[in-house]
């Protein structure tokens, strides 16, 4: 799906090789607290996430669904 920079501007988590969120709100990829030092809850608040952005942009996704036809063997 395309998406325009404003829609992906911090509304994405993007995670480094050391369990670190990428803040990207000033232009730049300033790493977090590690998630394995200090969990996912305190880690996110440092990743300058955008959670209004990630709902509007329908980041919220079903992962699931239902058959479209059923099968009858």
């Amino acid at each position: 799906m395309a998406e325009n920079n404003a829609k992906m501007r911090d509304s994405y988590l993007i995670l480094d090789e050391r369990m670190r969120f990428l803040d990207c709100t000033g232009g730049e990829k300033k790493p977090s607290m590690s998630v394995l030092d200090v969990g996912v809850a305190a880690a996110m608040n440092d990743s300058g996430f955008d959670r209004a952005m990630f709902i509007k942009r329908g980041g919220i996704y079903k992962w699931s669904k239902e058959p479209e036809h059923s099968l009858e063997w």
